[in-house]
């Protein structure tokens, strides 16, 4: 404090979710690490907690996971059975400690929120920082979503048309896969820009077949502000591309 002034943006970095500590069955680790265990529970074909955790490394492997499933056990109960016989048909503790971690990080979800919020009401200019920083990390996972897309679709026509060898001839000078090429997807038809030399090779229906071409340019045209390409997105699942 300075002349009754709170200090701002001079406080430690922002943590971030990831680093949020959550507790479960009496054990406080990050909310990745608790991220971590469900996924390794999810997937696991056995009923055992404990065993699975310690073989994952996973700081859980040591909690009460009774305890953190006991508020839970009902739950789990009328869960539908996975279609296996015995025991293994539901995993109802497994199931209620599950239900645990997902309290769990809910709470730490709603917590990092009012914590954001917070620091939005405190200090305008730390809400314009966070903000611009926001937008920035979306544009650059946007351009990467857009990058892994597009390298995908290429992939997908360069094979499309070596299935074909033969059949056709194709002289577009666009990446295989965008413009007028004739396996381009919907949001690639409007590219124009011309592909250079890269890590594609051109497929034998090419006018240039064995030439190598990149993608490069035809991302650059679909990254410019507007562009309506769909893209892998850290917040939602893209409905993905769908063939002309």
């Amino acid at each position: 404090m300075h002349d009754g002034l709170p200090d701002a943006n001079t406080g430690e970095p922002w943590p971030g979710l990831s680093s949020r500590i959550v507790i479960v069955g009496g054990v406080a680790a990050s909310y990745a690490e608790a991220v971590r265990a469900a996924a390794v529970l999810a997937v696991s074909r056995t009923s055992a907690i404990a065993p699975v955790l310690r073989t994952a490394a996973s700081p859980f492997a040591l909690c009460d996971y009774f305890g953190a499933a006991a508020p839970y056990m009902e739950q789990a109960r009328r869960a539908p059975k996975t279609g296996r016989a015995g025991a293994a048909g539901r995993h109802v503790t497994k199931t209620a400690f599950l239900c645990a971690i997902s309290e769990a990080l809910q709470g730490a979800r709603e917590a990092e929120t009012l914590a954001a919020m917070a620091a939005f009401a405190a200090d305008e200019r730390y809400a314009t920082a966070m903000a611009r920083d926001a937008v920035e990390l979306r544009e650059r996972a946007r351009t990467a979503g857009v990058r892994s897309s597009l390298r995908a679709a290429v992939g997908r026509a360069v094979a499309a048309c070596a299935a074909q060898r033969g059949l056709f001839e194709c002289d577009s000078g666009t990446a295989c896969g965008t413009g007028a090429c004739r396996f381009t997807a919907p949001p690639y038809r409007g590219v124009t820009a011309v592909a250079g030399p890269g890590r594609f090779t051109r497929p034998a229906n090419h006018v240039h077949a064995g030439q190598t071409f990149t993608e490069a340019s035809a991302a650059s045209q679909l990254t410019v502000p507007g562009a309506a390409v769909p893209v892998w997105d850290s917040d939602a699942v893209a409905t993905g591309i769908q063939a002309a």
